[in-house]
Order: C-alpha cells, then structure tokens, then sequence
C-alpha cells in the first residue's frame, strides 16, 4: 500500500475492497481531527460496511453512496477521489468547510468482490437467497414501493428485490443513517454507473414526487456544472419519465424521510467497464457535479425567514409546555414521543441558536406524522 501522504494512487487501479478499507483507515489517523471511519454494519459474508465521516463536527450532512450495485466500479473510485479532495485538498474548497460529508464508498463489499474474482457484471449482494441463489438488487429493497412489481421476484433474476423489505445488511445499515441523519441531511446521492442521467424522485411514476422542487433544482445544477465543465450532457428528470419505472430505490425511501434533496446520479456514459486510465476523467466529472450539487442544496436549506424563525420559537414553547423536558410525561402523546426519542430530536431541530434548524413545512410534515401515530 502507497504512504497515505500521496494518495494518488487511488487513481492508478481499482482497489479492493481491503485495499479502500485500508486507505480509509490510515487517512482517518493521519487526520484524526477532522476524519473518521465508522463500521455501519456487516454483510452476510462477514465484511464490515465502513463509511468515512469528514468534518466530523459540522452540522449539515451531506450522504454519497458508491457501489451499490457490484459492477458499477467507477462508483466507488470517484468516492475515493471526492474523500482525497475533501481532506487533501480542502483549502481549495473553503466553501465546503462547514459541510459534514458521510462517504460510504462500497456499499456492497460482497458482490464488489465477486465482481472483482468471478463474474465481472454481477450486480447484486450475495447472500443467500430461495433454491440455491445468491444476491438482491439492493437498489429495490428499500421500504418505499416495495415489492409493487412483478418483475423483481425472480430469485434468479439481477433485479431480485428479496424476500421482503430491507431483508439485507447493506439496505438496513444505510437506511438506519438515513433515519438518524435525516435532520441534518441536506443532500443524499447514490451513486451510479452508467448513463449520464441525474434522477430525482419518484422512481415508480414518471411524475415528480411532492416536494421535489429541491432535488430538481439540485440536479439541474449538477447538471449544469457538467456540462459547462467538461461539454458532457447529463439529463435531469425521474427514472420512469428517462430511464424505466423503478421500484424500492434508496432515493424514493431518501425522499420520504423528507430529506432537503435527494437524488440518484447515473455518472458517465462510458460503461460499467473502462480502462483504469479513464478513472481520473470519469472521478473529476462527479466531483464537479456533486460539488455543484452540494452548494445548490446548502443554498436550498438556507431559506429561511423571520416569520419561520418565530413559528419555531412557538413551537418550542408548545413542546415543553406539553411535555417538559421528556423525563417524566403523563399526556400519552407524550409518552410516544419520549418512547420515540422523538423529543430530543424535536428539541434539537427548533432550536432557533442552531445551525440545525429547518424549514416550517419540515416541521409541519414532521408533527403531522407524529399526531398519526397518537
């Protein structure tokens, strides 16, 4: 392995799974203070799910997900080189200072390792699955829309949705970030190969979801950035409307938990293939649109005014009027709440001194889903 001081390398070959493993661990103790690697879970064959957590203090999260599907290796080596820049190179992007960034870039170390040993264009995970089979698309085993189509049934089919919802590893490891992260969040990507395509919800219909207008605006400026950038062509709109409807995607479950924006970025029209002399090309095409991405989307969760800073005042007041600080309740709503851990997070989220604080229809969106489940 090359001195982590020169971490060029990562742009020379695909690294391995133990490799990036590697990598990520000797960056997050060379730069203790503003790098972490965290273990999210574990596959069915034993390999850890690591993440790596940069700007570790800042509030507002940002989420990139690589290699979901197996093949799609260019994923994974672009989330190295955006990792690089973030820490190597991060007085070039001060604009960027005050983002926490969670990279997970192989967020499906089983099947990239098949990949890598056995069937170059094996796409799912690969546990174990009914008649002898092996693998679910992880791409439609998140909880939104799953299971409304026939055509993922197939054990043996590449778009297997599985047995049931989030029946895998990797898809409850990152919906379990998303869940905790969702407040903070203002721009979650899946990362994909191959396409030149910037999707934004819904998956399963060509019409935008509500409240899609962020992710829209999101992708249009990935979009845009491309293009001025490299005179490549990317496509903005839903995966029914551009590509095919699509059921159970990890974007779709992102836009559910009222994530700021959420989109699924098909980089490159190359292939899911390609010389290990075009992974620097197809890397720095990402890093301009994401980063475009990401600026747009801090632009977007910064929109608010007085009129909603006193509606969180309010609330605030209203919440510890009804429940106290959480430790003893007696209204049942309450104790939903505190049971919930909903409390703190709600708490957390209004306070107005925050840099955490969101926008109104955030807020109403969240307290209407609360009161459902009075």
């Amino acid at each position: 392995m090359s001195d982590v001081s020169d971490p060029s390398y990562i742009l020379d070959h695909f690294l391995t799974y133990e490799e990036t493993k590697e990598f990520l661990a000797r960056i997050a103790q060379s730069f203790s203070d503003k790098v972490s690697m965290e273990k999210l879970g574990e596959t069915a064959l034993g390999r850890d799910i690591i993440m790596a957590v940069i700007n570790t203090y800042a509030a507002k999260t940002v989420i990139l997900v690589a290699n979901l599907h197996a093949r799609e290796w260019g994923t994974m080596s672009s989330a190295l080189f955006i990792i690089s820049q973030l820490v190597y190179n991060r007085e070039q992007y001060q604009e960027l200072s005050d983002i926490r960034w969670m990279i997970i870039p192989i967020a499906n170390p089983d099947g990239y390792e098949y990949t890598r040993e056995n069937d170059r264009y094996w796409s799912k995970n690969r546990s174990p699955q009914p008649g002898g089979t092996y693998g679910v698309d992880l791409n439609a085993n998140f909880a939104h829309m799953w299971g409304k189509s026939n055509k993922y049934i197939d054990p043996d089919d590449r778009t297997y949705n599985g047995p049931n919802a989030f029946s895998e590893e990797e898809t409850i490891a990152i919906s379990a970030l998303m869940e905790e992260m969702a407040f903070d969040t203002i721009l979650f990507v899946d990362m994909h190969t191959f396409g030149n395509h910037i999707f934004h919800p819904w998956g399963h219909t060509p019409d935008p979801a509500p409240d899609a207008e962020k992710a829209k605006a999101v992708a249009f400026a990935g979009a845009d950035a491309i293009r001025a950038k490299f005179q490549e062509y990317y496509t903005v709109g839903t995966p029914a409307a551009l590509f095919q409807r699509v059921y159970g995607t990890s974007m779709d479950y992102c836009h559910i938990l009222a994530i700021n924006a959420c989109v699924w970025f098909e980089m490159t029209n190359i292939g899911f293939q390609f010389e290990e002399s075009r992974i620097e090309s197809i890397a720095e095409e990402a890093w301009v649109g994401i980063r475009a991405m990401v600026m747009k989307a801090n632009e977007l969760s910064d929109l608010y005014d007085e009129k909603q800073i006193d509606f969180a005042e309010q609330l605030e007041s209203v919440a510890y009027v009804l429940c106290g600080d959480g430790t003893v309740t007696y209204d049942k709503f309450c104790q939903i709440w505190h049971a919930k851990g909903i409390l703190d997070k709600l708490y957390r989220l209004i306070d107005v001194d925050s840099t955490n604080l969101i926008s109104t229809n955030q807020i109403m969106e969240f307290i209407s889903n609360l009161t459902n489940s009075r």
